[in-house]
């Protein structure tokens, strides 16, 4: 039997992401309006309304998806792995959601002490494993939807993968390569 890809959900995942997001942008219409997000917590500076996030979430999860598809087309391992592929997709995906939503928890309850901490754990991990997959910055994105809407959360995921790949691709390698060399 063969086992479908997660890709071969592409507009049930895209759709779901719009679904999630409508919730959300909903929920803040009925509770006091929907949010604008100022850049830098600035009144003055410009803002960007999580009416936004009706957009650009589910267009997130379309480019997601897309990419995960090339990673598999590109993929030269056997069709029998895909189940396991899957599952570690599934895996990330929801490592990287539980992350988004602790972090939006925090937010709430006014932990920022913490949270400052907590944003650098990617790029702790990243010196050891790679964090930086697609999969990863959808589920963090939709985490940390609850507290930032579909606009900050993206723009701080993609930072976040940019500073994750530097780390485990550049100087993670770097280390390594002078490690060896030291030998």
């Amino acid at each position: 039997m063969k086992t479908k890809s997660i890709v071969n959900y592409k507009l049930h995942i895209t759709l779901a992401a719009l679904v999630v997001t409508a919730l959300f942008v909903i929920r803040e219409h009925f509770y006091g309006g929907v949010i604008t997000h100022h850049l830098l917590a600035d009144p003055d500076m410009p803002g960007a309304s999580n009416w936004w996030g009706l957009l650009t979430v589910p267009a997130l999860a379309w480019i997601i998806v897309s990419f995960i598809a090339r990673r598999q087309n590109n993929s030269k391992a056997p069709e029998q792995n895909a189940e396991s592929e899957n599952a570690q997709i599934v895996k990330r995906f929801l490592i990287a959601l539980g992350l988004g939503a602790l972090m939006s928890v925090l937010w709430e309850f006014r932990q920022e002490e913490i949270l400052q901490y907590l944003i650098l754990l990617p790029v702790v991990l990243a010196f050891f494993v790679r964090v930086h997959w697609p999969e990863c910055l959808l589920g963090f994105v939709l985490g940390m939807m609850f507290a930032f809407g579909g606009i900050l959360p993206i723009i701080v995921g993609l930072v976040l993968m940019l500073l994750t790949f530097i780390a485990h691709g550049v100087i993670r390698r770097a280390i390594l390569f002078l490690v060896s060399k030291a030998k």
